[in-house]
């Protein structure tokens, strides 16, 4: 991961884009609904002082797998990307 207050913007960022992006994902509503706690505990984990990076990772992480395994929708592929980038591990979903 970067620094943690670089961290913690792309993080918030991430998780405004993917509340925006509701509907848009391709997910079941109860899958929509665990991203959903994800999102919330990340944006926590986030906007703690300092950023609590141990949880960002968690939640990222289970974030990106969502959006890489169960996300069928037009946009959950750069949602993906978004989060490898914020991991730093370049695992998305545009270029495998």
């Amino acid at each position: 991961m970067n620094g943690s207050a670089d961290v913690a913007d792309e993080v918030l960022s991430l998780c405004r884009a993917l509340r925006d992006a509701q509907g848009l994902l391709g997910l079941t509503e109860s899958e929509e609904s665990d991203l959903l706690g994800h999102v919330a505990r990340a944006e926590r984990a986030a906007s703690a002082t300092p950023p609590d990076l141990p949880g960002v990772d968690t939640h990222v992480r289970a974030i990106r797998y969502l959006l890489v395994e169960v996300a069928d929708g037009g946009v959950s592929a750069f949602m993906a990307d978004a989060a490898a980038r914020i991991l730093g591990d370049g695992i998305g979903r545009l270029f495998l």
